[in-house]
């Protein structure tokens, strides 16, 4: 990949993720809409940068999701993994009253427990390569990151 694709695909990531920060101050927005916009153009920017679109669907107050976005970010080796093969959107489920519209196209992996991952191949983006329907993450804080890097290095 040379400088200027890498450079517009990370200036792309940070308009989105700033557009989404924006948005989320704003009181009366379709919260399923933004995450929806979010989504395509980041299947857009996976897609260019050869990487596959893992939504990770979560909630703020949610101690085993905040246990697997810290991982995400300072366990090297699943950090390496994330940087390689994938492109991460985070989506807010609320308390399971946020973005449900959104994640009926992934059959709402949230329902049994959050985090929940989907991992798509951005060129077939309705063909889900992994998900975890089961609430697999659902105890993030006692996995070890072994099984975290596992998973992630399978697809």
């Amino acid at each position: 990949m040379n400088r200027i694709t890498n450079t517009k695909g990370i200036i792309g990531l940070l308009l989105i993720l700033s557009l989404g920060l924006v948005f989320q101050c704003k009181d009366g927005l379709n919260e399923d809409q933004l995450t929806e916009d979010l989504y395509q153009n980041s299947l857009t920017i996976a897609q260019e940068s050869n990487r596959k679109l893992l939504i990770v669907f979560g909630a703020d107050w949610c101690p085993d999701c905040q246990s697997l976005k810290d991982r995400f970010f300072n366990n090297p080796e699943i950090a390496g993994i994330l940087h390689e093969k994938y492109l991460t959107i985070h989506v807010d489920v609320g308390r399971f009253d946020k973005n449900l519209l959104f994640s009926e196209q992934f059959d709402s992996p949230q329902k049994k427990g959050i985090p929940a991952l989907v991992i798509l191949d951005p060129n077939e983006p309705k063909k889900i390569l992994a998900t975890t329907k089961g609430g697999e993450f659902s105890s993030a804080r006692t996995m070890s990151d072994e099984a975290i890097a596992k998973f992630l290095s399978e697809y």
